[in-house]
C-alpha cells in the first residue's frame, strides 16, 4: 500500500485557518458569545499546525508559525493590558 502524499499547505493558507482559531479562543476568553471548541476544531487546528511545521523544505514554516503566533498573543496581552491601565505601571519600571 502506497504512503498518501500530504497536500502542501501554503503559509497564508494555514495563518488564515489558524487565526480564526485564535479569535475564537479570544472570544472565549472575554466571555463573548462563542461555541466552545469542538474536538473536531481541535484536532483541525492541531492537525494543521503539525503539518504545517513538518512539511519539507521550503514549506516548513514552524518559525513563521511560531513568529506569528506570538506576535498574535503579544498584541491581545498588550491590548488587554492597556484596557485595564496596567500598560502604564509596566512603562514606569522600565
Amino acid at each position: 500500500m502506497a504512503a498518501k502524499e500530504r497536500q502542501t499547505i501554503d503559509l497564508e493558507q494555514g495563518w488564515e485557518f489558524l487565526q480564526k482559531g485564535i479569535l475564537k479562543l479570544i472570544n472565549i476568553l472575554e466571555g463573548l458569545p462563542e461555541p466552545q471548541f469542538s474536538s473536531e476544531d481541535y484536532m483541525m487546528l492541531h492537525t494543521t499546525i503539525y503539518n504545517m511545521c513538518t512539511q519539507k523544505p521550503p514549506h516548513d514554516y514552524s518559525q513563521q508559525l511560531y513568529d506569528k503566533c506570538r506576535e498574535s498573543f503579544e498584541e491581545y496581552i498588550m491590548s488587554m493590558l492597556c484596557m485595564s491601565g496596567k500598560l502604564e505601571v509596566k512603562r514606569s519600571f522600565i
